[in-house]
């Protein structure tokens, strides 16, 4: 039995592939691995890893909160602060907040689709970010989550 407020941690590796796309429909794809850790806390399941130097983030933490509804949310933390919310047909707004200032997101979602069992599976989400001054870019992410084998004892 787990009590309430309590978690139970599972090592896991993420694998990210992002395509972006600008205005001039040129592309960009990168992919990354990391190891992390996956629990759930009361509605919510919770993805956290450690970012690298392949994705310009060292030193920043990225939990991904995915709610009860399918909503999924980015939360970075360390060596800058971001938080971004993906719903379907919804536009929010996010800062970008990194030591040379802040800058202000918005992000359209067109899909966000949601396929974890007990942490494992996939996340899709599908978007526009719009940064300040800037045009549109188009993101296409798939998450894929595996359970670690490796570190269990």
């Amino acid at each position: 039995m787990v009590r309430k407020g309590w978690k139970r941690v599972k090592p896991i590796i993420v694998s990210i592939k992002s395509l972006q796309r600008d205005e001039k429909g040129e592309s960009q794809t990168l992919e990354l691995v990391s190891e992390g850790k996956y629990y759930k806390k009361e509605r919510s399941q919770y993805i956290v890893y450690k970012e690298s130097a392949i994705s310009s983030l060292e030193g920043v933490t990225t939990t991904i909160k995915v709610l009860a509804d399918g909503t999924v949310c980015v939360l970075r933390t360390g060596a800058m602060q971001q938080r971004q919310e993906f719903r379907p047909g919804m536009e929010t707004t996010s800062w970008y907040d990194t030591p040379l200032g802040r800058t202000l997101l918005i992000i359209k979602t067109y899909a966000c689709r949601v396929q974890l069992v007990d942490g494992i599976g996939t996340i899709e989400i599908e978007f526009d970010v719009t940064i300040t001054g800037m045009g549109a870019i188009y993101n296409q992410l798939t998450i894929t989550v595996q359970e670690d084998k490796t570190t269990w004892k």
